[in-house]
């Protein structure tokens, strides 16, 4: 099964609303939570990244969207499918 990595970004949130995200994209089997990069970049918000093993791009995304929305804050997310490199 293909894993997917998926990148949120809440807009005008608090740290709550990012445990709240957390919480929630754990409920729905995403894993091995990465907190955003820790520098501070005052145009983009914070942000998450997880990983996930899922049938389908639209799957994955589907299950993103349904936890992100308990929030109730805007969003944007990425998702891509991992490539795993046959280097010998």
């Amino acid at each position: 099964m293909p894993t997917f990595i998926t990148r949120i970004e809440l807009n005008a949130a608090t740290q709550k609303d990012y445990q709240i995200l957390e919480e929630e994209m754990k409920k729905a089997s995403f894993k091995d939570v990465k907190k955003g990069n820790s520098r501070k970049q005052p145009v983009m918000p914070p942000s998450l990244e997880f990983n996930c093993n899922g049938n389908s791009l639209l799957e994955v995304t589907g299950a993103a969207v349904k936890a992100v929305r308990r929030t109730g804050r805007n969003y944007s997310f990425t998702v891509m499918k991992e490539r795993k490199l046959n280097i010998h």
